[in-house]
């Protein structure tokens, strides 16, 4: 599988590849759903199964996290995958979403539990589309300003409100109860990297 190519050429300040199951990401002992190794962390779910995983290594302060997710779907899954940042932890944390099987990607906010939707969902040609396809997404943010780039080409901006002290990152992906089957997702690569000092995505077109 392909490394986080999407990022940019910032110092690289966190690595993960997740041949090892490093306890900062908050894993269950047990997960039937669950396997890893050389070729990234990798889960079965069920329809309307998820899982979140912010990772408590260090908070970061203007940063670029990337990764790339590789899925594999029923036709017209709603399945979908994502980086979470400026986290807080599961009630407060944004995620910069990627839908494969339909070409969309949003933004959502959760704040105190409650959902808001700073960027509602979008299509975009970037986004690699199909029931099994690989996809790099890249999301920079400083200060309150964030930037997405899906595949190497930058996809849009957004505001946010970044936690003072710094912010956890992590993913998070998902089923829906009518995808018709089971999904198969695999996180291959993980990268935090120093902001360029333009503030964008190397990897942004």
């Amino acid at each position: 599988m392909r490394g986080a190519m999407a990022c940019g050429s910032g110092e690289l300040l966190f690595e993960e590849k997740f041949a090892t199951l490093d306890p900062a990401w908050g894993f269950s002992e047990t997960d039937e759903s669950r396997t890893n190794g050389p070729n990234g962390l990798t889960y079965k779910l069920k329809p309307n199964d998820s899982r979140f995983l912010l990772n408590q290594a260090s908070l970061y302060d203007d940063y670029e996290v990337c990764v790339t997710f590789t899925t594999e779907t029923p036709e017209k899954a709603g399945t979908y995958v994502a980086v979470d940042i400026w986290g807080v932890d599961a009630k407060n944390v944004y995620e910069v979403d990627i839908l494969p099987a339909s070409g969309n990607y949003s933004v959502y906010r959760f704040q105190n539990n409650k959902l808001l939707k700073p960027v509602p969902l979008r299509k975009h040609d970037s986004i690699n589309v199909g029931t099994k396809v690989t996809n790099e997404l890249s999301v920079v943010v400083k200060g309150s300003k964030g930037s997405i780039t899906i595949n190497g080409k930058k996809v849009g901006d957004f505001t946010g409100k970044p936690p003072e002290g710094g912010s956890l990152v992590g993913v998070n992906f998902g089923t829906y109860d009518d995808d018709g089957g089971p999904s198969t997702i695999t996180v291959s690569d993980f990268q935090v990297r120093k902001v360029a000092d333009d503030g964008e995505s190397a990897g942004a077109q």
